[in-house]
């Protein structure tokens, strides 16, 4: 089976590894001006990347930068769906057990040596011992490099879905040269690709980046796609800096010294789009906002009293407080035009708001008062407000509530440590748009977010949709990970979150999506 760049889409979907495009559907954006080259943008995050360590990174505030810089064999499309971007070619054996990738020529790191498949097969080796993510690669039995364009990656069993598994851009399984994948977790120089390369990082609030000059972008496709198809550095210089008040924003963009703002408040959005010398763009539903439940540390180890919180939350108002209305309701952990969306919702505990039953089940519980402990990010604002929402419902039954306050880094250190809180407000970036195969580092194995030991039905629910050859299979067994997470109220979901985007009007062909893509973009 071979698959070229402009056809992967295709090829996938018909080997079952994708969906339709209707779930996002592509976008063909027309250039509101002649593209010019130069200038520089300033670009205003609410929180700061953890790392510039592309296969340690887990965070939409890493993706803003990081995709910027670093490039991977497969990406995904406006929709979604996997893509290639520094393969030109993949052939998959009739078993699904063979993948084989054909490098694209002349690829150049940002230190002027060619990418080869050394640098590939290297890259893919350090990303198996130090990403978060590693159990992407767990599959593999071998990867073999017959020439320097030539990566042959052979899995110990049959599955179909593993080009699902490795296109997601959150911890990317990014191509860096070779010389480097000794070197173990942030330790590494950023070197990579992409369209832009690195200058320097304050290690906190600020960095840069500026244009490469020997670039490539990819000739077969006509304009950007995704994270994929033909990138351009137009601007000279982009800084990314971390402006974590809103009204900080507002007032940077107002002043002409913010280019583009992340998440403006939607009442502040909505004074500016009179402004002439701005636009305002929208985002909805850009993530999901969910409250991960630790069954380590009491009370949150009994299951009743989980479901006890998970009877008691009313989460229209979490949500309407948390993102100024800008929301859907949606009890789902994918969005609801996804192919993978549950048949049976009824089956979902959510936005039930029964004191009465959450009573109960803590009194069945033998709940004895302990303190429940609710860890969030005052970087995002969404979060700490959804968390102050619900430590309000929850008291509301009796049980006393402490809400833990950090910035975004402390939060995900923190967030590691099953004896420091029992319920994390957090939110979901790129999983619900990329579908079931993002969620299973999170949801299961060693390192599931629940802390759970040991859970038969989960882990051979997730065998089931590694395995499965046809949508209905893959469908089924999502389900039965939906129904799971939902019963055993390990994961609570809140609702699909929107953001505003406030940018100056001098910046040109810009159009939203996961992060804030400044290839492709240019000052007028």
């Amino acid at each position: 089976m071979r698959i070229n760049r402009r056809n992967f889409f295709k090829g996938t979907a018909a080997v079952g590894l994708a969906g339709p495009l209707s779930a996002y559907p592509l976008r063909l954006f027309a250039q509101t001006a002649d593209p010019k080259r130069g200038g520089s943008a300033v670009v205003a995050m609410n929180a700061a990347t953890e790392t510039i360590d592309p296969h340690f990174s887990r965070s939409q505030a890493a993706r803003n930068i990081l995709m910027h810089i670093y490039e991977t064999l497969v990406t995904i499309d406006e929709s979604g769906a996997p893509k290639l971007q520094l393969a030109e070619k993949l052939d998959v054996s009739d078993d699904f057990r063979v993948y084989t990738f054909t490098l694209r020529q002349g690829v150049t790191f940002h230190n002027g040596k060619e990418m080869t498949s050394e640098d590939v097969k290297r890259s893919l080796e350090r990303y198996a011992r130090v990403s978060p993510e590693k159990v992407r690669l767990e599959p593999i039995d071998r990867i073999e490099t017959p020439d320097s364009y030539t990566v042959v990656v052979t899995l110990t069993n049959p599955m179909p879905s593993w080009i699902e598994l490795i296109k997601s851009p959150a911890s990317p399984i990014t191509i860096i040269p070779s010389e480097e994948c000794d070197k173990g977790p942030n330790e590494i120089t950023p070197i990579a690709t992409g369209p832009f390369e690195f200058v320097d990082w304050d290690g906190v609030t600020r960095l840069r980046i500026k244009r490469y000059e020997d670039y490539r972008p990819d000739e077969t496709f006509e304009d950007r796609d995704g994270y994929g198809g033909r990138r351009i550095a137009y601007l000279d210089e982009v800084t990314f800096t971390v402006v974590s008040e809103a009204s900080s924003r507002v007032s940077g963009i107002q002043s002409g010294q913010i280019t583009i703002a992340d998440d403006i408040p939607v009442p502040a959005a909505r004074r500016l789009e009179a402004d002439p010398m701005l636009a305002t763009y929208d985002r909805l539903p850009i993530s999901i906002n969910l409250a991960p439940m630790n069954v380590q540390r009491a009370p949150t180890d009994n299951v009743l009293v989980r479901k006890a919180i998970q009877q008691i939350l009313n989460t229209e108002e979490i949500m309407g407080i948390a993102t100024d209305g800008l929301f859907n309701l949606n009890p789902s952990f994918v969005y609801p035009d996804s192919q993978y969306y549950p048949r049976d919702l009824d089956r979902l505990v959510y936005n039930v708001a029964d004191a009465d039953r959450a009573k109960a089940l803590l009194q069945e519980a033998g709940y004895q008062g302990e303190e429940v402990v609710i860890l969030t990010s005052s970087d995002i604002v969404s979060l700490q407000e959804a968390a102050v929402v619900m430590s309000e419902q929850i008291k509301s039954i009796g049980i006393p509530v402490r809400v833990q306050v950090l910035d975004w880094p402390g939060a995900n250190a923190m967030r590691a440590d099953p004896t420091a809180y029992n319920i994390f407000s957090t939110a979901y970036a790129i999983q619900p748009m990329l579908g079931p195969f993002q969620y299973q580092r999170l949801v299961s194995g060693e390192s599931n977010w629940f802390f759970y030991e040991e859970d038969t039905v989960m882990e051979s629910a997730w065998e089931e949709l590694l395995a499965a050859s046809s949508l209905e299979e893959r469908r089924t067994a999502w389900e039965k990970i939906e129904f799971r997470l939902n019963d055993q109220a390990y994961l609570l979901k809140l609702g699909d979150r929107g953001i505003k985007q406030v940018a100056q009007a001098r910046l040109q062909n810009f159009q939203p999506f996961d992060a804030i893509r400044m290839w492709n973009v240019w000052m007028s």
